[in-house]
């Protein structure tokens, strides 16, 4: 009896052993998700990001005014999602669509980190005016000047910064540094000096999920990361830029991702232009396009109602949700509906 107690107790200890020798992987809980929320800033731009880890990361924040409108959306999603505290925003470039929001979301959300391309480029009075209402809350937190090629330290995320300040990455990331054959076929555009050409975008990898997100990076930069040779790599998601506008999304740089789903965060009348939307339809691999709004600006470019958040002109706030896992699966979650479409990993 004593022996088969004994060898009980060392079995017993054995197993202590093994599970804590267990790699981080395999003690990780099952079914953790990134989860990605589009949120509807009627036209304007805010993308919240909630890592496995429970840390958070919001790019942009919508307008100011109409009685706090944006910033009220945004905290009711960050609740929604369990986010007591924005612990990065990433400010693409400072437009009112994009920083508008800030202070009235620094009201009801601590705010910890601020990301950015450092200074505004432009002199206008009144956008100025937007900059300088935005650093007054940035000095309240720590300022973190983007560079591309740096990586904001999320933890269980890979977010690498693609371009910013009018600076793109130069060095092939991992899955990328192939030869774009669509290079040949491009034709540029006027080059963009404005705000929108320093904008931060940036790539978040989650295992073998991809999304990037390019704020409203412009036509011409946009091929400057995937030409001659695409730097990038492909991608699950992509959030098309300027809102799904067609002074960016060109064939060369969408057909170079090969995005499964791609989403437009466009408003009533602002994005989702009918080329943008043929190019993204035309794209190699595409499965689908989800659209934060009905466009009124023609019913060509508009999906069906199911892949749609908002219809109408009326101020709903619907959002979009990406939820994905670490073999690469995924899914998207219209927040009109409820209804839910699975994408799966392994691509």
């Amino acid at each position: 009896m004593e022996r088969i107690l004994l060898m009980r107790a060392f079995l017993i200890a054995l197993g202590a052993v093994v599970a804590l020798s267990a790699s981080p992987l395999a003690q990780a809980p099952a079914g953790k998700t990134l989860d990605v929320y589009f949120v509807d800033v009627e036209g304007g731009h805010a993308t919240l990001y909630v890592s496995p880890s429970g840390e958070s990361m919001l790019v942009d924040a919508g307008y100011a005014g109409f009685d706090g409108r944006d910033a009220g959306r945004i905290a009711a999603v960050a609740a929604l999602a369990g986010v007591r505290q924005i612990d990065y925003l990433v400010v693409t470039h400072f437009h009112g669509d994009h920083i508008g929001g800030v202070p009235e979301l620094a009201a009801r959300l601590p705010i910890r980190n601020f990301v950015d391309h450092g200074d505004s480029s432009e002199s206008d009075e009144r956008r100025r005016a937007v900059f300088n209402t935005y650093v007054q809350e940035r000095s309240k937190g720590t300022h973190i000047v983007a560079k591309a090629g740096d990586q904001i330290p999320i933890a269980g995320l890979d977010v690498r910064v693609l371009s910013s300040g009018a600076g793109l990455i130069s060095v092939p990331l991992e899955g990328g540094g192939i030869p774009n054959p669509l290079c040949a076929s491009f034709t540029p555009v006027e080059d963009e000096t404005s705000e929108d050409a320093y904008s931060v975008g940036t790539l978040v990898t989650y295992g073998e999920f991809r999304l990037v997100n390019l704020g409203d990076l412009s036509w011409n930069q946009e091929y400057g990361l995937v030409c001659p040779t695409n730097r990038v790599g492909t991608v699950d998601v992509l959030l098309a830029s300027q809102h799904g506008d067609d002074e960016a999304s060109s064939p060369t740089f969408v057909h170079a991702l090969r995005p499964r789903v791609a989403i437009t965060n466009n408003g009533v009348k602002e994005g989702a232009i009918q080329p943008t939307i043929q190019t993204v339809r035309a794209s190699p691999g595409i499965e689908d396009l989800w659209q934060l709004h009905f466009s009124m600006l023609g019913d060509q470019q508009n999906g069906p109602e199911e892949f749609i958040a908002n219809l109408g002109d009326v101020d709903t706030g619907h959002w979009l949700k990406v939820s994905a896992q670490a073999d690469g699966s995924f899914t998207v979650t219209n927040g009109r509906t409820g209804d839910t479409r699975s994408y799966q990993g392994g691509r």
